[in-house]
């Protein structure tokens, strides 16, 4: 997302191997002389010296890359794990299941699986998702078909899963990847709740506004358990309005209305609308904002400080993209649906419950 490459990479991936190479000597301990011109020499350290801002860049950015590396290689190990261990628990409570009920883990598995895709479910899926230069439908159908199967028996696995672990004692104990994140923004959900949710998002981003409905359904579910906390992180560089809409929720914030004009954002780009001064003085003035106070604080830029700040934690946190979802510091990677949103509230809840020692 924003970060930029340096030339230190290789040397950081071969410490994080685990190498034994070592780190090449640095010149000036193998002569402190880098050259003569007329018998007259030049030290290294003059030469340092001339080049010392662009020697501090490259070890900055030396040290930002192997951060970097250290934070993924551990991120994804664990997430390596977590799935390994997924996959064993749904095996071994199919064959438990199997055992029980005394079928075949395949005719369990099939008895879960919708019919094949009917020709109306294929053409409304072509569509949804046909571009101005997409093929024709019958040139497509049995990639659609195939597609729509893949998703189907994806989800009847998923739901499967669920529903034994339901009928099974599973207990998870492999401790779960967690950073350290700050829970500072405007929140949703009380103060003390046992869990919070942190999400990086950008108001124009499409992916952040179809979650909009899975977590205002979340918090309605767990109205004392849940606090959600709003991070900025406004991509402009694919959203041009993104920086604006961040700039104004902040602004109504500081007239307790950031959750009003927060909605109104999402429900504003969701109709593909190009947000201008003109429109979100409209939008301010609907959801009760006090229209001079709103405009000297977008004028005045103070709220640029707090964006920056969301924007380092989220790299920091080595954040690709939008929404980003820490749930009690814990990363919810991938696509996030409201059953796996809720499973790891449960989780969350059931650790919490856990009793200590």
């Amino acid at each position: 997302m924003r970060f930029t490459p340096a030339l230190g990479l290789v040397a950081a991936l071969t410490l994080l191997s685990g190498s034994a190479t070592a780190a090449p000597t640095p010149v000036a301990a193998l002569d402190p002389i880098a050259a003569t011109v007329d018998g007259q020499a030049i030290a290294v350290a003059e030469v340092e010296t001339r080049v010392s801002a662009e020697l501090a860049h490259e070890e900055s950015n030396y040290r930002e890359t192997l951060r970097r590396a250290e934070f993924s290689h551990r991120a994804t190990v664990q997430a390596l794990r977590e799935a390994g261990l997924e996959g064993l628990i749904r095996e071994r409570t199919l064959a438990a299941e199997a055992q029980a009920t005394g079928q075949q883990p395949d005719q369990i598995l099939a008895a879960h699986i919708a019919a094949d895709p009917t020709d109306e479910e294929m053409r409304a899926y072509y569509q949804a998702n046909a571009t101005a230069s997409a093929p024709p439908y019958d040139q497509v159908v049995s990639v659609i078909r195939e597609r729509l199967q893949a998703e189907s028996r994806q989800k009847a696995e998923a739901e499967l899963a669920r529903i034994l672990r339901a009928h099974h004692t599973v207990e998870w104990r492999l401790a779960r990847e967690r950073v350290e994140v700050t829970a500072e923004g405007p929140a949703r959900g009380p103060a003390n709740a046992p869990v919070t949710l942190v999400e990086f998002a950008d108001f124009q981003c499409p992916y952040c506004n179809r979650l909009e409905t899975l977590l205002k359904g979340a918090l309605a579910r767990y109205p004392t358990q849940l606090r959600l906390v709003y991070r900025q992180l406004p991509i402009p560089q694919l959203h041009p309005g993104a920086q604006l809409a961040a700039q104004a929720s902040l602004c109504a914030a500081e007239q307790d209305r950031f959750w009003p004009l927060h909605d109104a954002l999402f429900v504003f780009f969701a109709g593909k609308g190009t947000l201008e001064g003109s429109t979100l003085s409209t939008l301010g003035e609907a959801v009760g904002l006090e229209p001079a106070a709103f405009s000297t604080c977008l004028n005045a830029g103070r709220v640029d400080a707090l964006i920056a700040r969301d924007t380092a934690d989220a790299d920091r946190l080595g954040v690709e993209g939008t929404p980003a979802l820490f749930l009690n510091g814990r990363p919810l990677r991938g696509g996030v649906s409201e059953d796996s949103l809720r499973d790891a509230i449960d989780e969350e809840l059931a650790l919490l419950a856990r009793p200590r020692g």
